[in-house]
């Protein structure tokens, strides 16, 4: 066993060192001294490998060496060829690898694994290469085209051109032969495909026959892959994907004139129709085939009548134009595929989509200067007529989407500067009418078409009503083309205006679509709004249209917000214009103040009226939108006192007549009453204050006199209520100001002194009877430092002894009757503390 080891180890190694050696021949051409052996010494190798594992090699060494002899001995007929005749290396090549091929078919069954392997692995090797060959040809023969339209240009034809053709050929054959019988189709499809790219490479090759060669064969494969009923699995994508190879080549090839391109389209949209006409009714992924070439017919279409319309020296608009009309083929076919075709229905939608795509950025990249938001809108309009009534494929919709984005912002700019130019300075005059603009009519006509679209596919969904999506896109058309056909003023500002007004009406009164009407209406309402203060006039037909725009909402808003926000919205309309309309009328700022109290007063008396219509918030809202327009009258008096005082009395009397009123809430009427006799002594207070008063008490003793009442009222009314809440705040009104006066004034104020002492001590005596606390409390608190002043002005009066002799006799007093007096003192503190 040691022997047998030891001897196949040195065999191995002897076998390595003689290749090494082999392999210097093999790589310098030439072995003793002539090319035809120089892959002699490798072969003998090779054969001396094989000769010891059929001697002892098992069944799988034996066919590996067998395997090992094919390339070898490959390497070794073509090595000569490379170096005596260059040239034909390929063609040498092929027919080494073709008859290797035939030499492994003949072999016994049991003997050919190995070879077979071998020969496979040669072939490989030839077909890579002539494949690469071939790119390089395909690409050569694609580049010649360009720069496209210039007639194309010679490509140089490689020696070697003639013989990849036969090496391909040669290839396939080999490949065919060693490989099973189902594999042979394959094998011929690739090779067809393949020969066709590198038939150029024979000799000089005028574009057009190169096309018709291209064609030719891919109508050829594509027609053998949907021909058959039972086609294969790999069969069929393979020659589809080949004859799509030939089409692309073909189609660049065509770049070299506009008639080769025609030339291509044309066939390819017959093509594609033969071929989904044959690949429906077919199996496997032939009904692929067939619906992907309906696309890519549908798409050739509108391509094509642009090349041609280009050949023909059309101009770059009527290409366009040519281009977008011919999609109406399209169109059609989809219509008829989703009428008989149902399961081809997708690829052709999406073949319309692409061709809709590019309609629609056409202008984008193609010179002519076409308004790419019109041609933006048409695809939308196509992708919507292809549903034929019911929603479009989702191709379609997404497609039809990013084109009406596409065409919205195109026509953005021009309606933004229109309605940023409709706001003029305010009774400016009547601004010139602007001119006739093609890009704003353009932009309207584009904003309509898209309403349309929306309109109708929101029909065809119906999870939309189709006026509420036309909505917002016909209401921005119609001020843009009022612009757009320079309509004198009003026109533009109005019909903005308008319509802005009445979206903001249909989402109060509907409810529908808030987030989309009510920006909508702000947007076109406030430039329309800006645009009417041109005149007096317009100012006040705009402010009237918002005081019944206010008043409708309030009265038939859907949500109750809605109302309860309407009838402010409303007042403050009718502010606006009872105020405009007295500047118009050339009165003062301060005389239009008694309109807007005007205003104030009937929204005042005609809140009550909505608490049997609308029990909500609405009538609240109202009240306190009076009460803010009754003080914005008094603002606008602009510092005049007696237009002030005017404002107050008359909003108290307006106010105390709403007192009385039938079914008024007791705490409503005490809020109106204390808000009429506020403004009442508001008014007074103005008054005196326009006729130079200066006298304290004729501002202090009405506002006392208003809280004693009410205090008075409030202890008639609440049976728990103490006199501190009720009459405090008014007895300190009426007495703390003028006791302020006497104790810090340096005059002598004598009868303001005496009215108050008598005061005082009435209120304290009246507190007593009526056993009030804070009337007493509070006249106490008065006469007490009101006597401490006198006594203080009497000081300087008297002989100091009589002070001092009054003062002993009180201490004397006091201290004979101390105990008597104490219990006096908690008798009066316990009964004012029980005094309420």
């Amino acid at each position: 066993m040691a022997g047998q080891v030891l001897g196949w180890t040195g065999h191995g190694v002897a076998l390595v060192l003689a290749a090494a050696c082999a392999l210097v021949p093999l790589a310098l051409g030439r072995a003793a001294g002539t090319p035809l052996l120089a892959g002699g010494p490798l072969l003998v190798v090779t054969l001396a490998l094989v000769a010891g594992a059929l001697a002892a090699g098992g069944r799988l060494w034996r066919a590996t060496a067998a395997g090992l002899l094919v390339p070898v001995l490959a390497v070794a007929l073509v090595r000569p060829v490379g170096e005596l005749r260059p040239g034909l290396l390929l063609l040498a090549a092929g027919l080494v690898v073709a008859a290797l091929a035939g030499a492994v078919r003949a072999l016994p069954a049991p003997v050919r694994t190995g070879p077979l392997v071998g020969a496979l692995a040669v072939a490989a090797a030839l077909g890579q290469v002539a494949i690469v060959l071939t790119g390089l040809v395909g690409a050569a023969t694609a580049s010649a085209g360009f720069p496209a339209w210039q007639g194309g240009r010679d490509v140089p034809v490689p020696s070697w051109g003639w013989q990849l053709p036969v090496a391909l050929l040669l290839t396939a054959g080999a490949v065919a032969l060693l490989t099973p019988r189902a594999v042979r189709p394959l094998t011929a499809v690739s090779a067809a495909g393949l020969v066709a790219l590198a038939a150029p490479a024979v000799t000089a090759t005028p574009w057009p026959l190169v096309l018709v060669v291209d064609l030719a064969t891919a109508a050829a494969l594509l027609l053998a892959a949907v021909a058959r009923r039972r086609g294969g699995q790999l069969v069929v994508p393979v020659a589809a994907s080949a004859g799509a190879v030939l089409l692309g080549h073909a189609l660049l090839v065509g770049c070299a004139a506009p008639a080769g391109a025609v030339a291509v389209l044309a066939v390819t949209a017959v093509l594609g129709a033969a071929l989904a006409t044959l690949g429906r009714r077919g199996q496997g992924a032939q009904p692929v085939v067939g619906g992907v070439a309906l696309a890519v017919a549908l798409l050739a279409v509108p391509a094509g009548v642009g090349v041609a319309l280009f050949g023909l020296g059309a101009p770059a608009w009527w290409q366009l134009r040519g281009a977008t009309t011919a999609v109406v083929v399209p169109v059609v076919a989809v219509l008829a595929v989703r009428r008989l075709w149902t399961d081809l229905s997708g690829y052709a939608s999406t073949g319309l989509a692409l061709a809709l795509a590019g309609v629609g950025l056409g202008p984008l990249v193609a010179p002519g200067g076409e308004p790419v938001a019109l041609y933006a809108a048409v695809g939308v309009l196509l992708a919507l007529a292809a549903g034929a009534g019911s929603r479009p494929a989702v191709a379609l919709r997404a497609v039809g989407a990013a084109l009406a984005v596409l065409a919205l912002l195109a026509v953005a700019p021009v309606v933004l500067t229109v309605l940023v130019d409709l706001p003029v300075q305010p009774w400016s005059g009547v601004p010139a009418a602007g001119e006739a603009s093609a890009a704003t009519a353009r932009a309207g006509l584009v904003l309509l078409l898209l309403g349309a679209a929306a309109g109708a596919y929101a029909a065809t969904d119906r999870r939309v009503a189709w006026w509420l999506a036309a909505l917002p896109f016909g209401a921005v058309a119609l001020p843009v083309l009022a612009t757009a056909a320079g309509a004198p003023w009003p026109v533009g500002p109005a019909v903005a205006f308008g319509v802005g007004l009445a979206a903001l009406l249909v989402a109060a009164l509907t409810g529908a679509r808030p987030a989309v009407l009510v920006p909508l209406g702000a947007v076109l309402a406030v430039p329309g709004f800006g645009g009417l203060l041109a005149t007096r006039a317009g100012t006040l037909a705009a402010l009237g249209a918002l005081v019944v725009a206010g008043a409708v909402t309030g009265a038939a808003g859907r949500a109750a917000a809605v109302r309860i926000a309407g009838w402010p919205g409303a007042v403050a309309a009718a502010t606006g214009f009872a105020v405009t309309a007295s500047l118009a009328a050339g009165l003062p700022l301060r005389t239009a103040a008694f309109a807007a109290l005007a205003v104030a007063a009937v929204t005042l008396h005609a809140a009550p009226l909505l608490r049997v219509a609308r029990p909500a918030g609405s009538r609240w809202a109202l009240e306190a939108a009076a009460q803010a327009v009754a003080l914005l009258a008094l603002l606008l008096t602009g510092g005049s006192l007696r237009y002030a005082a005017a404002v107050c009395v008359l909003w108290g009397v307006a106010v105390a007549v709403r007192v009385p009123r039938r079914n008024e809430s007791p705490a409503g009427r005490r809020v109106l009453a204390g808000v009429a006799a506020g403004s009442e002594l508001v008014g007074g207070w103005l008054l005196l204050a326009a006729g130079g008063v200066v006298v304290l008490e004729a501002y202090t003793l009405p506002a006392a006199a208003l809280a004693l009442g009410a205090g008075l009222l409030a202890l008639r009314r609440r049976s728990g209520l103490t006199s501190w809440p009720a009459l405090g705040p008014g007895l300190a009104a009426a007495f703390l100001p003028s006791l302020v006066s006497v104790l810090v004034s340096g005059e002598p104020q004598p009868w303001r002194r005496l009215a108050l002492g008598a005061a005082a001590l009435a209120v304290v005596l009246g507190g007593a009877a009526r056993r009030w606390q804070a009337p007493v409390v509070l006249g106490a608190a008065t006469l007490v430092p009101l006597a401490l002043h006198e006594l203080a002005r009497g000081w300087d009066l008297l002989p100091r002894w009589i002070f001092l002799g009054l003062g002993g006799l009180l201490l004397i007093g006091l201290a004979a009757t101390y105990e008597r007096r104490r219990r006096d003192l908690v008798r009066l503190r316990d009964a004012v503390a029980r005094l309420g």
